[in-house]
């Protein structure tokens, strides 16, 4: 059997998700991730059988981020001279994510219930910073990293040249959210209320986008462009995903408000602005 390679820290601190607190490190190479330990820790698995425990749930509710865990695994020299097991950064979200998702489905062991309010924490913390900036700000990388890190991560996201339009947010996710409003869904030929778009923004790309790259589709595209018609595969996928979340959750809220109030909780707070949108949307009904 081969034996685990044991890499080299450069950075090093504690991320907080909410009042949760992970140690994280930045490798040599500049891969960032955290102590795995302390990670299932945090998402509220016991300490006795933390490591076996993680692979488990992985398995259940985020079979992607098993995979990527067992690709990456490896160890990890902490500063102190300790030696670890290292939880790659970048499936975090997806972990918690599967976890509420399982809730919400009804799928999730009565034994895991106690996981949700943690993951939900996580996911708050992810959706106001971004995992990197977490990461980079906890550890003091941001001052180190590559001055081209948001290229790459551009590069990443984002195509090249504007691809042709097909189909992304599908009927069942329109009339899911058009329920909440008591508004019947028409068809694709109908252009969705202003507010759909201001729903779309904030809990779709807001969630899954760091602002540097909303920023970046807004000055490619063009008038007549959609959004994802500039998104790479790997863009597309968390695009998916995350629309499969927000129409689910829509589809088990009563009233928009519930829907609201569901989202801010799984993903983050909501602006003020939206708030006062949707104050006056009501009062004029």
């Amino acid at each position: 059997m081969m034996s685990t390679p044991i890499l080299t820290t450069s950075h090093y601190g504690v991320v907080r998700f909410g009042d949760l607190a992970v140690e994280a490190v930045v490798l040599e190479d500049g891969t960032r991730g955290y102590v795995q330990r302390q990670l299932a820790t945090a998402i509220g698995l016991h300490e006795s059988r933390r490591g076996s425990q993680l692979k488990t749930l992985l398995s259940d509710v985020a079979p992607g981020a098993a995979e990527v865990l067992q690709e990456n695994a490896c160890s990890i020299r902490l500063p102190s001279g300790q030696t670890t097991a290292f939880f790659p950064a970048g499936v975090i979200s997806e972990v918690a994510s599967g976890v509420i998702d399982a809730a919400l489905e009804g799928r999730l062991h009565r034994k895991r219930q106690h996981l949700v309010p943690n993951c939900q924490r996580i996911l708050k913390a992810l959706a106001k910073s971004g995992e990197v900036a977490l990461i980079d700000e906890a550890t003091g990388y941001q001052y180190h990293r590559a001055p081209d890190a948001l290229q790459a991560l551009i590069s990443r996201l984002l195509r090249e040249r504007v691809a042709s339009w097909e189909r992304r947010f599908t009927p069942d996710y329109y009339r899911a959210l058009f329920r909440l409003f008591g508004w019947h869904y028409q068809g694709h030929q109908q252009n969705p209320p202003a507010v759909i778009g201001q729903i779309t923004l904030r809990w779709v790309y807001d969630v899954i986008m760091p602002r540097e790259i909303i920023e970046e589709i807004r000055s490619r595209k063009r008038l007549s462009d959609k959004a994802h018609q500039w998104l790479s595969e790997g863009g597309l996928a968390l695009l998916e995903k995350q629309i499969h979340a927000v129409t689910m959750i829509a589809r088990s809220s009563m009233t928009y408000r519930d829907f609201d109030t569901r989202c801010a909780t799984a993903f983050g707070s909501q602006p003020l602005q939206m708030t006062l949108f949707i104050g006056a949307l009501e009062g004029g009904q």
